[in-house]
Parts: structure tokens; sequence; C-alpha cells
């Protein structure tokens, strides 16, 4: 007990000690301050006294200077940071809006150039703007219609070569059937001057990226990387189109006949621009004309010119009852596919 009252009287004694020295120095600094005492010793033990706190005092001020300062030049560089980042979008944004339209400024060009050496078309440019999801490789939806002059039937191409044909003009828009489609069926033959071999290029069901050209005869000379464009035949497509290249040969299963797997000249997964062939300067082709008489083996004109048109009439027979046989593959192979899909 008188352990703990002594240690109390002693810390209250530190506590007067104290507060004496603080206000002995206060009323040094205050009475220096005011000039009472002038004396080289008074200033200079004031001084001496007050110089730990003014160093003390100066350095936090100047901290606190510092922290302010810092403060307001993060405060400025975030802001700045952010409209940094703005401008870096916007110009993000800019950079790919002029991307594309340079990208579609050179497929533009592209088809004006084309337009301008296919002196014999009318054509009239048209965007995609649409696949229908049920087939999806083989009909495209474009923005031009009957209000632009597009009908029914008409060819539709690129600067690389054919696209197909439009199947349903509307009024601003038109489906087209591609010439991948297996409904397609297109009159075509070998450009090679040596070869000249006739054919159909159809789309195939069973391989939708690379079309076939078919009813080509054995014997006949078609091969590899030989190009094939349009024979004009059939009223819908003009002569000269680019279709694709020949990249196989395969026989028929009959014998007689082999089949070629073209590569398009059309890239259908990029298709983004077509031109529609409205009207067409280009001459048809010659109608079948009776062989020429040689003497001692002359037949009756009239006779050959019928058979060669029963023949070419039996041709066309052929085509639309393999075109039927198609369709109607086509047709069961949905019915199938719809009875084997989960209910």
């Amino acid at each position: 007990m008188n352990n703990k009252v002594r240690k109390e009287k002693k810390n209250g004694k530190r506590i007067i000690a104290l507060i004496f020295v603080f206000i002995s120095v206060f009323c040094c600094v205050f009475f220096a301050a005011r000039g009472r005492f002038s004396t080289t010793v008074t200033n200079g033990l004031a001084m001496s006294i007050m110089s730990p706190f003014q160093r003390a005092f100066s350095w936090v001020g100047s901290q606190l200077a510092f922290v302010k300062n810092s403060v307001a030049e993060i405060s400025h560089l975030h802001e700045q940071n952010k409209q940094l980042r703005e401008e870096v979008e916007l110009l993000r944004a800019q950079n790919l809006t002029a991307s594309e339209y340079a990208s579609e400024n050179q497929r533009l060009r592209n088809l004006l150039g084309y337009k301008q050496a296919a002196v014999q078309f009318d054509l009239v440019a048209a965007s995609v703007i649409g696949r229908e999801s049920a087939s999806w490789s083989s009909v495209i939806v474009i923005n031009r219609g009957t209000f632009d002059g597009v009908a029914n039937n008409m060819a539709v191409v690129t600067e690389m070569g054919l696209v197909g044909h439009v199947m349903e003009a509307g009024l601003n828009s038109s489906k087209v059937q591609l010439l991948l489609d297996p409904r397609s069926s297109v009159g075509t033959l070998i450009q090679r001057p040596e070869s000249r071999v006739a054919g159909i290029v159809e789309g195939d069901i069973k391989n939708p990226n690379f079309p076939k050209m078919v009813n080509i005869p054995k014997d006949s000379d078609v091969q590899v990387n030989d190009m094939v464009v349009t024979s004009g035949f059939g009223g819908v497509y003009p002569k000269g189109l680019v279709v694709g290249k020949i990249i196989d040969i395969h026989n028929e299963e009959g014998g007689l006949l082999k089949y070629g797997v073209l590569d398009p000249s059309v890239d259908f997964q990029k298709l983004e621009d077509v031109a529609v062939i409205v009207a067409s300067r280009e001459a048809p082709p010659e109608p079948i004309q009776p062989p020429t008489q040689t003497p001692g083996t002359e037949t009756d004109p009239y006779e050959t010119a019928e058979r060669l048109q029963a023949a070419q009439q039996q041709i066309q027979d052929a085509q639309q009852q393999v075109q039927d046989a198609q369709q109607q593959q086509l047709q069961e192979a949905g019915y199938v596919a719809e009875e084997a899909s989960p209910q």
C-alpha cells in the first residue's frame, strides 16, 4: 500500500515538473517574440529550445505538402488514364470500322471491275443479308428484288465466277439457289479447247462443299485441273461463266459414265457481295444442225434433224428423271431424319 502511494506521488511530481518546463518554454518564446528579452543569451536560449520543435514542425509541414501533392498528382493521373482508355476504345472502334469499310471497298472494287469487263451483261450489285437455316449451304437471301429489276431464274455471279440463280424474287429481296444445292442443275463444258466435253454440274448431298460434273462419257477427254464453264444451254446461265476446276474423277456404278468433282471458283463460306445478271447480250448457243451430206450417203435432212431433236429431248428427259430421283432422295432423307430425331 505504501509503495503504491509513493509511486503516485512520484508520478504527480513528474507531471508538475513537465508542466512547469512547458510553461517556462512558452513564456520564453512568448516574451522573446514580444521583445521583452533582448539579450543575446536569452535569444540564444529560446532559439536552442525551439529549434527541435521548428525542425519537427517543418518536417511535418513538408510531409503534409508532399502527401497533398502526391494525392493531387495521383488523382490527375487517374483522370488522365481514364481519358486515355476512352480514347483507346474510340480509336479501336474507329480502326475496326475503317478496316470493315476498306474490306467492303475492296470487294466492291472487284465487283465493279468485273462489271466493267463483262460488257455483255447488265449487272445489279447486291449484298447477302441472310441464309436459310434449313439449307445453310444451298440458299442465300440478297437485298435486291423485282423493284430493282431482279426476276426469277436470273443468274447470280461474283468476279470469281458463278454463284447460282434467283429462285424466288420478292419486292426488295430475293432467294438465290446456290450452285452447291443438290437440286440445282447447270449445263457446263470443259474449257480446254482440245476437250470441250459437255456435262451437268449439280450439288452433291454427300459432299456439300464440292459439286460434281455428271453425265460424262467414260472415254471423254476430261482431266484433273480442267476448268469448267457454263455451256449456255437451258436459257438460265449465259455461256462462259466460270464454275470451278476438276479436282478428281470417278467412274459411275454403271461403268458407262464418269463424273468429276469440282472445286468451286467462288468461296461460298465468305460470300458477302454478288451481282445479278438482269440482261445478257451474249449470243445463245447455236441450235443443233443436221450433219453435212456427203455424196453417196445422202439422208433426209428433216429426218436427221428430227432424230437429233428427239435425242436432245431424251437427254433432257433423262436429266429431269435424275433431278426427280435426287429430289425424292432428299425428301426421303429428310423424312428419315425427322423419324430418327428424339421427340
